[in-house]
């Protein structure tokens, strides 16, 4: 069984995986649970990456020079340049299209050794519908389709549909005039998305309830 969850940020995502996995382990399910921005694809293993570089110990003979050797002025332009880069990479839709058919190539493989080798239920925070959203704008429409198209479908997508207004109230990251644009684009996704979820996540036991119904339904099934 595989179970994606999907939405705004601060739209209550981990804490409903927090709760069905602990409920599905209580009746004895074995569960793995993934984040799509930290387990799957091109941009996550870049990320390991960088991680693992940057936290590595420095050699023994290395010496950090002293700030005052870096004019200040030129370390903000080295750290502006840098972050305008990192932007540009992470953040452009071209390349972020083109990269999506082989993150899919990679996650069919986790999927498989999980779900089937394994017999685990998988759940994914986020997945491919919402790197749909990030790369969502006026005139990809067709191109997002068959992006969509392409994309398996999970056993069950939950798709948290939070106000941007309520998304801004719990984390306060982004303008509330950008969750609003992303919202939109969430529900242009998930109208594509077949037998979707759709979870308005204002009352968490009663969201706990239909995810719960809508997870047992789905593991009667098979």
């Amino acid at each position: 069984m595989f179970i994606t969850f999907s939405g705004l940020d601060g739209a209550g995502k981990s804490t409903l995986i927090d709760w069905l996995q602990a409920t599905l382990e209580q009746r004895h399910r074995a569960v793995t649970v993934f984040h799509m921005n930290d387990h799957i694809g091109l941009y996550a293993y870049l990320r390991f990456a960088r991680n693992r570089l940057a936290g590595a110990p420095p050699p023994p003979d290395w010496s950090p020079r002293p700030a005052a050797a870096v004019p200040p002025s030129r370390r903000r332009r080295l750290n502006d340049a840098y972050r305008r880069l990192r932007y540009h990479v992470l953040w452009n839709k071209s390349l972020r299209r083109l990269i999506y058919p082989f993150d899919l190539v990679v996650f069919l493989a986790y999927r498989f050794y999980h779900e089937v080798l394994r017999r685990r239920v998988l759940i994914m925070d986020r997945y491919f519908y919402d790197t749909l959203v990030d790369v969502f704008d006026a005139g990809s429409g067709a191109w997002l389709r068959f992006l969509e198209w392409l994309t398996p479908a999970p056993t069950l997508a939950v798709f948290l549909d939070v106000t941007p207004e309520e998304s801004f109230r719990r984390k306060g990251e982004y303008t509330i005039e950008y969750l609003a644009r992303r919202a939109a684009a969430y529900r242009a996704v998930f109208a594509w998305v077949p037998a979707a979820l759709t979870l308005a996540n204002c009352d968490l036991p009663t969201s706990q309830a239909a995810l719960g119904r809508a997870v047992g339904e789905r593991l009667a099934r098979a």
